[in-house]
C-alpha cells in the first residue's frame, strides 16, 4: 500500500528527528513532491548513478541517503556538476531523495548507538549531547482556562520531552492590564486598570510548529489578546548526540582491541596509534569521520574508533593520552546502516512499504596494493622500440599501460554444477588468452574464487606482472582488498591462493563491476557448463 512522501518523512523523523542535525548539515526532503506516493524505499550511503539505477530496477519511489546529495548551496541544477546531473537523473524518474545524516548519527538507536553495540560497549553516553532545537512557550491565563489551553497546546505538538508527553509547568501570580476604547475584554472593563489572578504556563515545543502552537493558544484562550513569550532553548540531550563512549566488556591491550575492532567490521586489520600494550577499560566510537571529537573523547575514554584520521589528529590525541583506531569512513557507516535498517523496516512494514538496502559501491574507497612487490619506478629511455613483453613495458623500459583480466564464476544451483571464465586482454584490449572450464560441483563463491585463481595463473604464465582485474563478485573483490573479512572457512584456502598470486604481480588494481561489464567472462562460464552437459 503506497504512502505519501510526507508520511515517510514523519516515520524517519520519529526514528531520527531532523531537529538533531548539526546546524551546518542539510537533512530532510531534498528532491520530490511531498504528496507523491511511495511503495518501497532504497537505503543508501551515497546518491550515485548506480544507486539511482538500482532504485529504478527495484521499483523504489524514494532514496533515503546518509550523505546529503545537496550539501553546499547550488546556484544551478545542470549537468555541469555531479550533484546537478544526479538530481536531473533522479527527477526524470520522479524519485524522492531524502537525507538523514548527523540526525541519524546522533539519534537514540541511530548509527552511533548501533556501532557501540557492535563493539559491546556498556553504560554508553554521547560524547557530546545534541541540541534538540526546542523553543519554550510562556503564556498567562486565568485558572479556568488552564485545562482547555493545555489540551489545545498538547494537541498542536507542545509539551514533549523525550519519551514523556503532556509536560508543562504552571505557577500562580498577578496580572495587570488596562483595556483600551476598542477592546472587548473578557475580564474587567474598558478604561479601568485591572489586577487579576492568573497562572503562568510554560511548555516546550519544536520551533517548526510555532505557527500551529500560537494558533492553538489563541483559539483556546479566553482573552481577546493573550500574552505569550517564545524563547529559543540551549538545552542538551543526554541520550542522543555525537558518538558514543562506554565501558569495554573486559580490560584489554590496545593491540587486542584493534584486532577486536577489525573483526567486528570484517577487516583483516585495523591501524592504530598509541602504545600497543597500553591497558584500556573505556572506549568511544564516532561513525564516519570523528577527529573533531578527540578533545571531548580524551575526558571520557582511553581510545577512539573513527575514520579519516590525519597526522595532526594523531599528534593531538597523543598529547591528550588518547589512543586511536582508524577504520575507513565508508566501512563504519555502511556497517552501521546495515545494523539500523531493521529498525526502519519495522517502522515501514505496518504501512505496507518495503525497504531495500543498496548494494551499489561507494563512489570512493581505499584499495589495497599487492603485498610486497615495491620495485621502484623506471625512467623512460626513449620512444624508439615499441615492442612489448608480458610485463606491459616496451623493450626500452617505457610503461605501456596495464593488461586487463576479467574473471567470472557461477553455479547452476548453490551448490551445483559450476564453471569459470577468464579473459586476458592487452593494453589495447586485444584478447591474449581465455579460460573456460567446468569445475564440478561448487558454490557460487567458490566458483568466483576459482576463476580469480585461474585468471591470475593465466596472466602470470604469460609473463604479465601489471594487471587491472575485474570481477562482478563484490564479496570476492572486497575480501581481497581487505575491507571484508573471510568468515567462511571453505573460502579461506582459495583466498590465500589468490593473495599469493597477487603478491607475484608488480602492480594491480582490483575492481568490482556490474555483470553486464563482465559479459565475455560470463559467456565463457555458461559455455563451460553447456559443453559439460549441465
Amino acid at each position: 500500500m503506497p504512502v505519501q512522501v510526507t508520511q515517510l518523512l514523519e516515520i524517519i523523523d520519529e526514528l531520527c528527528p531532523f531537529s538533531l542535525a548539526e546546524p551546518w548539515d542539510n537533512v530532510g526532503l531534498q528532491l520530490g513532491a511531498t504528496g507523491a506516493t511511495v511503495e518501497s524505499v532504497l537505503l543508501t550511503l551515497d546518491i550515485t548513478g548506480d544507486a539511482i539505477d538500482e532504485a529504478i530496477a527495484l521499483s523504489c519511489g524514494a532514496l533515503l541517503t546518509h550523505h546529503p546529495l545537496i550539501f553546499e548551496p547550488l546556484t544551478a541544477v545542470t549537468d555541469g556538476s555531479a550533484a546537478g546531473a544526479l538530481l536531473q537523473q533522479a527527477a526524470r524518474v520522479e524519485l524522492a531523495v531524502i537525507a538523514a545524516h548527523t540526525n541519524l548519527d546522533s539519534a537514540t538507536g541511530g548509527l552511533a548507538d548501533k556501532l557501540s553495540q557492535l563493539l559491546e560497549f556498556g553504560n554508553t553516553q554521547p560524547l557530546e549531547g545534541s541540541r534538540p532545537g526546542l523553543s519554550k512557550l510562556v503564556t498567562f491565563l486565568p485558572e479556568d482556562d488552564l485545562e482547555r489551553v493545555r489540551s489545545a497546546l498538547f494537541g498542536a505538538g507542545a509539551g514533549i520531552i523525550g519519551d514523556y508527553s503532556h509536560c508543562s509547568y504552571y505557577t500562580a501570580g498577578k496580572g495587570t492590564f488596562l483595556p483600551g476604547e476598542a477592546a472587548d475584554p473578557s475580564i474587567g472593563k474598558v478604561g479601568r486598570d485591572e489586577t487579576v489572578d492568573e497562572l503562568r504556563l510554560e511548555m516546550v515545543f519544536p520551533p517548526e510548529k510555532t505557527r500551529g502552537i500560537v494558533a492553538a493558544l489563541r483559539g483556546a484562550h479566553s482573552y481577546e489578546e493573550p500574552a505569550y513569550d517564545i524563547y529559543p532553548l540551549e538545552t542538551m540531550c543526554h541520550d542522543s548526540g555525537s558518538g558514543r563512549a562506554g565501558e569495554l566488556p573486559a580490560e584489554c591491550s590496545l593491540e587486542e582491541f584493534a584486532r577486536h575492532v577489525a573483526g567486528a567490521f570484517g577487516l583483516e586489520t585495523a591501524r592504530y596509534s598509541g602504545e600497543k600494550d597500553s591497558r584500556l577499560t573505556r572506549a568511544a566510537i564516532v561513525p564516519g569521520s570523528g577527529a573533531a571529537h578527540i578533545k571531548a573523547c580524551a575526558d571520557v575514554a582511553d581510545v577512539l574508533v573513527t575514520g579519516d584520521i590525519k597526522y595532526h589528529d594523531q599528534l593531538l590525541a597523543a598529547e591528550l593520552g588518547l589512543a586511536l583506531v582508524d577504520i575507513p569512513h565508508e566501512c563504519s557507516e555502511n556497517r552501521a546502516l546495515e545494523l539500523w535498517q531493521p529498525d526502519l523496516r519495522n517502522a515501514l512494514e505496518p504501512l505496507g512499504v518495503a525497504l531495500e538496502l543498496s548494494r551499489a559501491e561507494a563512489p570512493v574507497s581505499w584499495r589495497a596494493s599487492a603485498p610486497g612487490a615495491s620495485r621502484g619506478l623506471k625512467k623512460d629511455v626513449g620512444e624508439g622500440d615499441s615492442s612489448r613483453d608480458g610485463s606491459g613495458k616496451a623493450a626500452n623500459g617505457k610503461d605501456m599501460g596495464m593488461y586487463k583480466l576479467h574473471v567470472d564464476g557461477g553455479s547452476r544451483g548453490n551448490p551445483g554444477p559450476a564453471g569459470i571464465g577468464a579473459v586476458l586482454t592487452d593494453v589495447e584490449e586485444n584478447t591474449v588468452a581465455t579460460v573456460s572450464e567446468f569445475i564440478g560441483e561448487a558454490t557460487n563463491n567458490i566458483a568466483e574464487y576459482s576463476a580469480m585463481v585461474a585468471g591470475l595463473k593465466l596472466a602470470l604464465d604469460k609473463g604479465i606482472r601489471r594487471l587491472d582485474i575485474y570481477s562482478d563478485s563484490e564479496l570476492i573483490v572486497r575480501q581481497l582488498q581487505g575491507s571484508y573479512k573471510v568468515k567462511n572457512e571453505g573460502l579461506r584456502s582459495y583466498y590465500q591462493q589468490a593473495i599469493s598470486l597477487l603478491g607475484e604481480l608488480e602492480a594491480y588494481e582490483l575492481s568490482s563491476v556490474p555483470r553486464e561489464a563482465n559479459a565475455q567472462a560470463d559467456e565463457l562460464v555458461n559455455r563451460a557448463l553447456d559443453e559439460s552437459g549441465h
